[in-house]
């Protein structure tokens, strides 16, 4: 396999006109092929090179090809029928017509695509795209000779039949522009589906002649939330947002991905995400008030009204969409929907009584499987997320499991057939590292190396079984991604570790050479004008106490053999700061920084930054009054502050609804003299913090002291310090009262995050 070094000195050469290149791409398939054989020579494409098929399916697939290559290489080659020397020829035989698999031969003299499919030839003609050089990418002319192929013998096949990426565009809008990009990056990596998600509370994204309120009323918001929706105060834009796709638009896009052999499957969201449908027609609703498109992200109580209304209204929907989309399937959401509506409604009681439904869960059944029955007699397939398998699930609904994989288990052991989509591995809008140099996401992470060590068949089902997981599927949610830029970041290359989960054998798949082959798909992402993320080169962070008031910290990165260099003063890395040997002792208050050298960009990659405090609290135990959220609680005294990172609820004890209220056994008496609270959330999201904090020490945790507090005028977060004259104890027990929601006393606004319990 080729070093990142001797990539970059093949691509000098490719810069020299007038001679031919030499591909880069000799291990660099992504996704992997099943079967690969590299034979001797190479084949020249250049003026004379002629293009020959014999068949119809063929012929719009060698035109594709001749499209792709014709702007770069100014190259208008000629089309035809039969065989010679110096052709690229595009072989149709006979066979299964839903049949995916190609060969590719490529030899001195021709270059053979051999499929029994149009998708098969489409498949094999993007295999021989990356085999190309990446500067073909650019669709720029540069003047050459000639290019040249590497002679190769290929037989290849995909492992799932359902390899799926979705995007939300009613979060944030994108043009149909963008998203017949975005369809081409679908299309290069071989996946077959799209998932549309064109609607939700903040947006109605497509024209229903029936109802056109749903475009002039619902297409628009106000302004949109600055920062997180939760933010302590959230502010807000005062910028418009608004925007839809004509039925033309939607036509045309459908059309463009079919001949790329992605099927778009639309998803309109309901019972709940409807505050868009409510704001254009309350009278969908159970209460009939009016509402406004929502600025706000999270989830919102306008919900459908499980009435005759509701269902004629969303029989016309899914009508007209039917007739706009050919796929097999369309996606009716189903998710996170809030009930308080219906158990205030007369007419859902009256309906519950008529039904004989005993729970708001049954009143989502019961809603959820008059739609799927709607969309069934459309001739369609209703898939929904798989809270849809609450109160029973349609018989003939697709799950798509998002929660994790434990709704796709269910699902399938019961029948139904089965996507994978669990946010933990395959929802794209996580962070990819922990660098301070990544821009905003919705919360957790997702490293590319998460994505790429995913598996869609769970081992816990049995063969038969596991033949109802159809595939997988990535998602996009735009929330906190507002621009083409921005969504181009997130999605690759988590895109390509998606594509060799869902394309190549489990037994071909492997961590080191994929990420041996990921540096030439970056030189072809950022020919292409794409802005990928580099967050795997990045380093990470591992923090353990190893002695009393010590913490071991080990740097390392998902990509083997980076070298790491580090500052421990908080000062930024730069090449001359130490290497990266053996892990860091740390038994003073310490901000680690550290960043990778990356041979293929020439530079240190990545801006991690993680503050330690090794204080007497760390590792010792600790009694909480009212019980944290479960796992949460490891958090408190573990040394590591989150302040100065992202928003991961993992990274803090979380108290849902109570107070802080925790009692620390230090074993042995010492002096104290500072506790230090961080309260909020850390980077670029940050919750409410506690409305009051009171210290108290003890020797034997039965009689206590106060010997600090702050009120509610001295709070100010994120971190709280408490010092006070030196105490002496074993004991140390902290208070921290929730704030209170100022409409209702008796509900806690927000869950209560702590970050770190220091003690000094």
């Amino acid at each position: 396999m080729r070093s990142i070094t001797k990539i970059l000195q093949l691509g000098f050469c490719w810069l020299m006109l007038g001679t031919p290149a030499l591909a880069d791409s000799s291990v660099d398939l992504i996704p992997k092929p099943r079967s690969l054989v590299w034979q001797n020579g190479q084949f020249e494409v250049n003026a004379q090179t002629r293009l020959t098929y014999n068949s119809a399916q063929a012929e719009e697939v060698a035109r594709l090809f001749s499209t792709w290559l014709q702007p770069t290489t100014g190259y208008l080659l000629p089309l035809g029928e039969g065989q010679s020397t110096n052709t690229i020829a595009f072989v149709q035989t006979p066979g299964d017509a839903k049949d995916e698999s190609y060969q590719l031969s490529v030899t001195q003299k021709q270059i053979t695509l051999t499929a029994n499919s149009r998708a098969g030839l489409f498949y094999a003609m993007q295999t021989l795209r990356q085999l190309m050089p990446a500067e073909l990418e650019s669709q720029q002319p540069i003047n050459r000779a000639a290019w040249v192929v590497p002679a190769v013998q290929i037989k290849d096949a995909p492992r799932f039949a359902y390899r799926g990426m979705h995007l939300d565009v009613s979060r944030h809008f994108f043009d149909i522009a963008f998203v017949k990009r975005y369809i081409d990056w679908l299309a290069l990596h071989k996946l077959n589906r799209f998932q549309w998600h064109l609607t939700d509370d903040q947006g109605w994204r497509i024209e229903i002649k029936a109802f056109p309120k749903l475009t002039q009323v619902g297409a628009s918001r106000h302004h949109t939330v600055v920062g997180h929706t939760y933010d302590y105060q959230p502010l807000f834009d005062d910028k418009p947002v608004s925007g839809f796709y004509t039925q033309a638009q939607v036509r045309e896009l459908v059309a463009y991905a079919a001949a790329r052999h992605v099927e778009v499957i639309p998803e309109i969201d309901i019972p709940g995400h409807s505050t868009a449908i409510v704001a254009a027609y309350p009278e969908l609703s159970c209460h009939g008030q009016p509402v406004e498109v929502t600025g706000q992200f999270g989830i919102f109580e306008q919900v459908l009204c499980p009435t005759e209304k509701s269902f004629d209204f969303l029989r016309q929907v899914y009508q007209e969409v039917a007739e706009l989309f050919p796929a097999s399937r369309i996606h009716i959401g189903g998710d996170e929907v809030l009930k308080e509506q219906w158990l205030a409604s007369e007419q859902v009681a009256r309906l519950m009584q008529e039904q004989g439904l005993e729970s708001p869960e049954q009143v989502q059944s019961y809603f959820i499987k008059r739609v799927a029955d709607i969309v069934t007699d459309l001739g369609k397939t209703p898939v929904g997320w798989d809270e849809i398998l609450e109160g029973g699930a349609a018989k003939q609904a697709n799950i798509m499991s998002w929660r994790g994989e434990e709704g796709g288990i269910e699902a399938a052991r019961l029948g139904h057939n089965v996507i994978m989509s669990p946010y933990q591995w395959l929802y794209f809008d996580a962070y990819q590292s922990r660098s301070l140099d990544e821009p905003k996401a919705i919360h957790g992470l997702t490293r590319l190396k998460q994505v790429y060590d995913y598996d869609p068949l769970p081992q816990s089902l049995t063969t038969q079984e596991q033949a109802r997981i159809l595939g997988a599927q990535g998602a996009l949610w735009t929330e906190y991604v507002k621009t083409p830029r921005h969504a181009e970041y997130m999605v690759l290359p988590r895109l390509a570790a998606l594509a060799e989960v869902l394309w190549s054998p489990i037994d071909a798949r492997d961590w080191s050479s994929f990420s041996h082959r990921l540096p030439a798909l970056l030189k072809r992402y950022q020919s292409m004008g794409l802005n990928p993320s580099l967050s795997a080169y990045y380093p990470q962070i591992r923090v353990e106490n190893s002695a009393e008031n010590e913490l071991k910290v080990t740097l390392d990165t998902d990509i083997a053999g980076l070298p790491i260099h580090f500052t421990l003063d908080g000062e930024p890395v730069t090449i001359n700061a130490p290497r990266y040997q053996a892990p860091l002792l740390i038994q003073t208050p310490t901000t680690v920084r550290a960043s990778s050298w990356v041979d293929s960009q020439r530079s240190l990659l990545g801006n991690l930054q993680l503050s330690l405090a090794p204080h007497k609290g760390v590792g010792k135990s600790y009694k909480f009054k009212h019980a944290p959220a479960e796992g949460s609680e490891k958090r408190l005294l573990d040394g590591v502050l989150a302040v100065d990172q992202f928003y991961d609820v993992n990274d803090f004890t979380v108290l849902y609804g109570v107070d802080l209220d925790v009692t620390v056994d230090l074993q042995t008496s010492a002096a104290l003299s500072k506790v230090v609270l961080g309260v909020d959330a850390g980077m670029h999201r940050q919750l409410h913090p506690p409305r009051r904090v009171k210290v108290y020490v003890s020797e034997t945790g039965q009689q206590w002291q106060e010997v600090a507090h702050l009120n509610e005028a001295q709070i100010q977060g994120p971190v709280l310090t408490l010092t006070f004259p030196v105490r002496q104890g074993r004991f140390v027990r902290v208070f921290a009262e929730n704030r209170q929601d100022s409409h209702d006393p008796q509900i806690p606004l927000l869950p209560l995050y702590i970050d770190e319990l220091q003690i000094w």
